[in-house]
């Protein structure tokens, strides 16, 4: 190595000893260096020759230690603190729904006492997707896939004798595998069409896993999350220059595969899928309980208790004539106990979680980054859309409301998915950026 080339790696090396975090050092010794080739050419232009252009290259970058210490500042972590807000005022609010439930009926009085049991596995939960490295999930995607493909499956034999419990389960796995496979299909990036068939399995063999079940709350969930995820990849050209027929070739079996379903599934359920779009048409069975959630909405007012309409029903309690007001109906139970008001708070509060989400997706400048956290913020909204569709009569569905419904899976599951958009957020500024594009005309 030249005396020339011995002082740009010297800078750089004394530079990169004052930055803290190690998996920027490649990408601000590559920029330095270009820097100071640069400064180069621009001396030798002037008429230096090349070994005296790189000295005064190097002298002109300034103190090496004073740099690397301003470089610091720049590349640390960052919180996105609107999120960690309204996340803690939404766990806060669900505290205080638990403690309310608890005192509305005897049989719901040990909720709340069970919520502060599982708060602080939730917050652990929370606190370990913040500070884990979400890299690992673009770099060790197929191992990271096969390991939740292998316990949930493990799962689903464990809980087999338990009425409803693999269900629920399904419910928590498609959640998860959303941001797996986000980080799945960037590690396939540049691989053309063999990268959209791959994904397209695997994303197969996980709706699989669902319908065999089934959970079809979780296999909705799961499809639109993973084709907006592949949609993305596609439309920025991650895969490579595939736009002309890679959308063709992700979504030709998916709509094969949902014409299919009222073939595979059990009469019941396609009976209720009917009953979604009309619930008329079985006032009595599969569509009492959307109607019952209409009457509800239509007797509640801006402030105070529903006036029940019907004669028959009027001074029952309104959780006697809600099946499941605890639970997955607690958004139309809160409206028709307190009025509208409750309601538009949690909407509120939801609404802005939501658009912060997708505001700090925006801002990453690495793949990785930008369709994991896309992953997770999908995940966490799609259940958010879904629980107000449901509760406001519009699909006959049970779905967890992020952070404020009652049981500990779902509130840990959704803990760990919103920490890992704020993991990603707190990576900007440390992991190697990398162009993620635009969507081309």
């Amino acid at each position: 190595m030249s005396l020339t080339n011995k002082q740009i790696q010297g800078f750089v090396d004394k530079v990169c000893a004052e930055l803290r975090f190690k998996s920027i050092h490649q990408e601000v010794a590559k920029e330095l260096v270009d820097h100071i080739e640069d400064q180069k050419k621009q001396f030798m232009n002037q008429g230096l020759d090349e070994e005296s252009a790189i000295i005064k290259s190097v002298e002109e970058m300034g103190d090496p230690v004073a740099v690397g210490r301003q470089l610091n500042k720049v590349h640390r972590p960052r919180t996105e603190w609107s999120i960690l807000a309204v996340i803690s005022l939404l766990i806060v609010m669900g505290g205080a729904v638990q403690l309310f439930i608890s005192r509305e009926a005897a049989n719901s009085a040990q909720m709340f006492s069970q919520f502060l049991l599982y708060l602080p596995m939730g917050l652990a939960a929370f606190a370990g997707a913040y500070f884990f490295d979400y890299t690992i999930l673009g770099r060790y995607a197929k191992h990271v896939c096969s390991a939740l493909v292998g316990i949930t499956v493990i799962g689903l034999i464990l809980v087999q004798t338990q009425p409803g419990g693999s269900i629920r389960y399904l419910y928590y796995f498609s959640l998860l595998f959303i941001p797996v496979f986000a980080g799945l299909v960037t590690s396939l990036q540049g691989r053309r069409y063999t990268g959209i068939i791959i994904s397209s399995f695997v994303y197969g063999g996980a709706a699989l896993i669902t319908v065999l079940e089934p959970s079809f709350t979780g296999l909705f969930l799961l499809s639109v999350c993973c084709l907006v995820i592949l949609t993305v990849a596609v439309q920025k050209e991650w895969f490579g220059n595939v736009r002309k027929f890679g959308l063709a070739l992700i979504y030709m079996p998916v709509i094969t595969f949902i014409l299919s379903i009222p073939v595979l599934i059990s009469p019941y359920r396609l009976r209720r899928f009917q009953t979604m779009i009309n619930p008329e048409a079985d006032p009595l069975v599969s569509g009492w309980l959307t109607l019952q959630i209409r009457r509800l909405m239509e007797s509640s007012q801006f402030w105070g208790e529903a006036t029940i309409l019907d004669s028959e029903l009027s001074g029952t309690a309104i959780n006697q004539l809600l099946p499941g007001w605890s639970t997955d109906f607690l958004l139309t139970y809160l409206i028709a106990r307190l009025g509208y008001i409750a309601g538009l708070v949690i909407a509120l509060l939801m609404l802005i979680l939501i658009v912060r989400m997708f505001v700090a997706v925006s801002k990453q400048k690495n793949r990785h980054g930008y369709l994991i956290s896309l992953g997770a913020s999908l995940a966490l909204t799609g259940q958010i859309a879904l629980y107000f569709l449901s509760n406001t009569g519009v699909v006959p569905i049970g779905v967890t409301l992020p952070f404020i419904s009652y049981g500990a899976g779902g509130f840990i599951v959704n803990m760990v998915l919103a920490g890992l958009v704020l993991s990603v957020y707190r990576r900007t500024d440390l992991v190697p950026k990398e162009s993620i594009g635009g969507l081309k005309p």
